[in-house]
Formats: C-alpha cells, sequence, structure tokens
C-alpha cells in the first residue's frame, strides 16, 4: 500500500517537475525578441553564411534572435512591395539599390538619419551608396548602406603572357582593344581549350544593362539627366560607349554565339578556360579559390591564372567610372520591435569588424570605408584592385520608376539589338538599325517618364 502511495507520489512529482520544467524553457523562449530579416542569395550558403555573421550580435544581445528568410531574387520584388503595402513582412529588409528609390515611395520605411549620424554620417560609407539611402527628392534616408557590388575585369595571366601582353598596359579602351587584336591573332590553345579574347552574354540576360553602363559613361553619357527626368541615351556620347562595346562582337573578340547565353554560361566559359577577358563581380572571388567539392573551382586552369586589373578608361581620357550595384538594410515602418530592429542594422552597417567578416563570407564589398583599413584588403593584390574602384564608383539615378525603365524598356530594347546582331550575315554589321533602335528606346524612355511623372512619382 505505502510502496503504491509512493509510486502515485513520484509520479506525480515527475509530472509536476517536468510541466515545470517544460515552462521554464518556454518562459525564456518567450523572453526572447524575434527578429525577423529578409536577405537575397548573397553568398553560396545565405542562411548558414549570415547567421555566422550574426552570432555575435546574438550574443552581445542575448534577449534577441534573429530568423534569416533567404528570398530567391526572382520573388523577392514582388513579396517585398507585397509587405510595404500590406504593412506586413519582416522588420528588417535588404534593399536592393535600385530598387529603394520604388520602396521608399510607399512610405514604409522607418528614418535612418540618426543611425547613419551615429555610424559617423554620410561620408562614413561609399558615397555611390548612400545616393540611394536618400532617393532623388528624398530628405529624409530610408535605408543604410550594407555592400556594393563592383564588376572587375578578371583576366589569364598565362594568356595574356602567351600573346605578349603586360596587364599594366591595358589602361584605356584601345590598349584594351590592341590586347584583345593580339590574343585573337596569337590563335592559343592551352590545356586543351581554345582562347576566345573575351566573353560577354546577350539577350535574356539581367546583367545586360549593367554591362553596358561603364561604357556609356566612360564615353561621357548617361541614361538620365542628373534631375532623373530626361533620357540621355540618345546623346552621341552614349551612343559611342554602346557602339564600342558591341564593336567587340563585329570584329570578332566576343562570338556572337555569346549573344544568346546568359552570365551563368559565359561565365562558366571563362571558368573552364575558353575566355582571356571576363568582367564579373568581386565575388566571383569565392568560387575560383574554393575547392570543387565546396562548389569552386579552384584546379581549374582558369583559377590557377587568374588576376584581376582596373576596366579600362575612354581613350578621350574622361573620368573613369565603373559600375555599382549592392544592397542597403532598411527597417520596416511597422514593425513592433523598432530599438531592437535598428540596433541589428547598425551591428551589420555601421561596425568595420562585421562588415570585414561579411565580405569575406560573400565575396561582396563593404560599404563603411573604414572597413578597408584591415590587411585583408590591403595585402592581397586583387582585393586591392577591388578597392581602387571605389571612388570611382556609379550608379543609376535613384527615382521610384527606374526599375521600370531598366527591365521593361532598356532590357527589351537591348535584346532587340542583339537580335539585330545575331540575325545579320556574319559579313555585315547592321549599324543603321542599332541607331534606330537607340533612338526609339530614347523615346519611349522620355514617354514613360512624363507618363510617371504626370501620375505624381
Amino acid at each position: 500500500m505505502y510502496s503504491l502511495k509512493l509510486r502515485i507520489t513520484l509520479l506525480f512529482l515527475a509530472i509536476f517537475l517536468g510541466l515545470f520544467s517544460l515552462t521554464g524553457c518556454r518562459s525564456e523562449d518567450d523572453e526572447k525578441e524575434i527578429l525577423q530579416l529578409w536577405i537575397m542569395p548573397n553568398s553560396p550558403d545565405p542562411a548558414a553564411d549570415m547567421l555566422h555573421v550574426l552570432r555575435n550580435f546574438e550574443l552581445e544581445n542575448p534577449g534577441i534572435e534573429v530568423h534569416v528568410t533567404v528570398l530567391d531574387w526572382s520573388v523577392a520584388w514582388t513579396k517585398i512591395t507585397t509587405a510595404a503595402s500590406t504593412h506586413s513582412g519582416p522588420d528588417v529588409v535588404q534593399m536592393p539599390t535600385t530598387w529603394a528609390a520604388s520602396i521608399s515611395a510607399m512610405d514604409a520605411l522607418m528614418p535612418m538619419d540618426s543611425l547613419i549620424l551615429a555610424s559617423g554620417g554620410d561620408s562614413a560609407f561609399a558615397e555611390v551608396s548612400m545616393k540611394f539611402a536618400r532617393p532623388i527628392g528624398r530628405t529624409v534616408a530610408t535605408s543604410v548602406p550594407w555592400f556594393v557590388d563592383v564588376r572587375p575585369l578578371f583576366y589569364r595571366r598565362d594568356v595574356l603572357a602567351e600573346a605578349g601582353i603586360s596587364p599594366q598596359t591595358v589602361l584605356n579602351w584601345n590598349d584594351f582593344r590592341a590586347a584583345l587584336l593580339k590574343i585573337q591573332q596569337a590563335n592559343l590553345t592551352i590545356e586543351g581549350q581554345v582562347i576566345s579574347p573575351i566573353g560577354y552574354p546577350g539577350k535574356h540576360d539581367w546583367n545586360v544593362i549593367h554591362n553596358f553602363a561603364p561604357w556609356i559613361w566612360g564615353a561621357g553619357g548617361d541614361f538620365l539627366d542628373s534631375t532623373g527626368s530626361e533620357s540621355r541615351l540618345a546623346t552621341k556620347e552614349s551612343i559611342d560607349g554602346i557602339l564600342f562595346y558591341l564593336s567587340l562582337v563585329r570584329d570578332g573578340f566576343n562570338s556572337r554565339k555569346n549573344l544568346t547565353k546568359n552570365t551563368t554560361q559565359v561565365s562558366m566559359d571563362f571558368d573552364e578556360g575558353r575566355l582571356a577577358f571576363w568582367f564579373d563581380g568581386t565575388n566571383k572571388t569565392l568560387y575560383l579559390d574554393s575547392p570543387r567539392f565546396l562548389g569552386g573551382s579552384s584546379k581549374n586552369v582558369t583559377a590557377r591564372n587568374y588576376s584581376v586589373m582596373l576596366p579600362p578608361s575612354s581613350p578621350e581620357g574622361k573620368r573613369t567610372y565603373y559600375f555599382a550595384g549592392g544592397s542597403n538594410l532598411a527597417v520596416s515602418k511597422y514593425t513592433e520591435h523598432k530599438r531592437s530592429a535598428m540596433a541589428l542594422v547598425r551591428y551589420l552597417t555601421s561596425r568595420p569588424d562585421v562588415q570585414l567578416e561579411f565580405s569575406r563570407v560573400a565575396g561582396f564589398l563593404p560599404t563603411l570605408l573604414s572597413a578597408y583599413e584591415y590587411p585583408y584588403f590591403k595585402e592581397d593584390e586583387n582585393r586591392g584592385i577591388f578597392q581602387q574602384m571605389i571612388p570611382h564608383l556609379r550608379a543609376y539615378p535613384a527615382v521610384s520608376y527606374w526599375g521600370e525603365i531598366e527591365t521593361e524598356i532598356l532590357l527589351r530594347r537591348f535584346g532587340n539589338i542583339f537580335d539585330l546582331i545575331t540575325s545579320s550575315p556574319q559579313n555585315a554589321w547592321p549599324t543603321k538599325e542599332i541607331l534606330e533602335e537607340i533612338r526609339s528606346a530614347d523615346r519611349e524612355i522620355n514617354r514613360f517618364i512624363r507618363r510617371e511623372r504626370e501620375r505624381g512619382k
């Protein structure tokens, strides 16, 4: 009898202790403030890499836990704009620079000026990124620069050596064309691969506008005027830049076949040793330097022989501009965790050590200028080139309707130009038709801008 009572007592005691224990765990979890962070696939393992960068933030703020959601680029725009229009979504969101003006216009983002000021002010960040923190027509910052995406010129040291080219002599467009011609005339085959001078993709690739941009800017042209209210695409300077870039196809340095490929396909041609030159983002080095079991190609002939150089400047001596993309971070106006969300943005954007760590795992460059004081940049030849590009970066105008101009008009119009080229006979070049397509794009952009401005955008 006593034995049975004892067993019952122990059973109740066990149940009580179990419930107490469970209640204690739940209570501890309930006390944690959960922050939702939306990012894009910025690195090889984006969620794990982001949690790695956030580890110290959670250690320093034991009451906060960050939940990371990775949005595929194909759905990111829809999800972010839906969140902004329905007053829902994450506390903190990655804000691609070219989207910043459009989403800022939806009035769904917190002012970030105080955080920028506390981080050292505008001059603490890369100038090009601050342009998107305060889009044209806005006096309040709605995002904080996070990382910048720049595109140096990758090249094969062994190919240039075989062709008798010193990389130090490739400084402007004429030098670049001369180098491409030497490679073309050398008819090189290395480790079984026939070498083409350069490759760049064409129709159906979202990078097309980014690829044209430095040539247009380098020739003294632009896409829009400084107020973002009129197209500059049909100016002589812009046309000069476009035609020079296309002449690399006309003269056989870039195969017409590449105009039907996308970036991934042509990038693979470079990785596998078929191209001497290739423009790409700085994160390309992650893949070239990583072993195959981590998704890289460190044993390929290209990985064993690549370096980077500054993209060539225009021969007329106009200022050199390099294309800059990248992302800022923004806080939702409707977050219930304002203080913690701001702390998270400050951690990721204003600390040199955190900016450096993100650069290590993602391959993109810091926007916080003090991060470049680390030996990681100063003592590495390739990353030293990346750093030299920062003061010369340029980006698209930060107007709310830029996204439609880029994706709906320019992408289609440049695609039409690639069609004109690939459908022309090999010994013919459709100059007249290309010029007409550029002028048609210019007129279409101006009509679109007038409509948007009449709608109050």
